[in-house]
Protein backbone atom coordinates (compact mmCIF):
# COMPACT_ATOMS: atom_id res chain seq x y z
CA UNK A 1 0.00 0.00 0.00
CA UNK A 2 1.37 3.58 -0.97
CA UNK A 3 0.98 6.52 1.39
CA UNK A 4 1.90 10.06 1.32
CA UNK A 5 3.66 11.76 3.85
CA UNK A 6 4.23 15.63 4.40
CA UNK A 7 7.26 16.85 6.67
CA UNK A 8 6.89 20.59 7.64
CA UNK A 9 10.04 22.29 9.03
CA UNK A 10 10.38 25.29 10.69
CA UNK A 11 13.72 27.30 11.23
CA UNK A 12 15.02 23.69 10.33
CA UNK A 13 13.32 22.10 13.17
CA UNK A 14 10.45 19.20 12.49
CA UNK A 15 7.39 21.07 13.07
CA UNK A 16 5.03 18.61 11.93
CA UNK A 17 4.38 15.18 10.30
CA UNK A 18 1.70 13.64 8.98
CA UNK A 19 0.27 10.73 6.49
CA UNK A 20 -2.50 10.79 4.06
CA UNK A 21 -3.72 7.88 2.22
CA UNK A 22 -4.65 9.93 -1.43
CA UNK A 23 -2.06 11.90 -2.87
CA UNK A 24 -4.69 14.62 -3.37
CA UNK A 25 -5.24 14.90 0.05
CA UNK A 26 -1.41 15.73 0.87
CA UNK A 27 -1.52 17.65 -2.16
CA UNK A 28 -4.26 19.86 -0.62
CA UNK A 29 -2.36 20.03 2.67
CA UNK A 30 0.67 21.81 1.14
CA UNK A 31 -1.70 24.52 -0.82
CA UNK A 32 -3.23 25.13 2.73
CA UNK A 33 0.23 25.42 4.03
CA UNK A 34 1.82 27.70 1.17
CA UNK A 35 -1.86 29.99 1.88
CA UNK A 36 -0.95 29.84 5.88
CA UNK A 37 2.47 31.14 5.13
CA UNK A 38 1.49 33.39 2.64
CA UNK A 39 3.80 31.94 -0.21
CA UNK A 40 2.75 32.56 -3.39
CA UNK A 41 5.65 32.05 -5.68
CA UNK A 42 8.69 29.33 -6.40
CA UNK A 43 11.25 32.06 -5.27
CA UNK A 44 9.50 32.96 -2.12
CA UNK A 45 9.01 29.37 -1.32
CA UNK A 46 12.60 29.10 -2.09
CA UNK A 47 13.39 32.12 0.29
CA UNK A 48 11.49 30.48 2.79
CA UNK A 49 12.96 27.29 2.50
CA UNK A 50 16.76 29.02 2.79
CA UNK A 51 15.54 29.90 6.79
CA UNK A 52 14.76 26.16 7.02
CA UNK A 53 10.81 26.43 6.54
CA UNK A 54 9.45 23.69 4.53
CA UNK A 55 6.90 21.71 3.34
CA UNK A 56 8.01 18.59 1.74
CA UNK A 57 5.17 15.80 0.32
CA UNK A 58 6.86 12.33 -0.34
CA UNK A 59 5.16 8.71 -1.90
CA UNK A 60 6.31 5.87 0.67
CA UNK A 61 5.32 2.16 0.86
CA UNK A 62 3.74 1.28 3.84
CA UNK A 63 5.35 -1.62 5.96
CA UNK A 64 4.00 -3.94 7.98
Amino acid sequence: MTVYVTVETFQGVLHDARVYLTEKSALDAEKAWLRAMGIKTQDARECKSDDGTSFTVMECDLKP
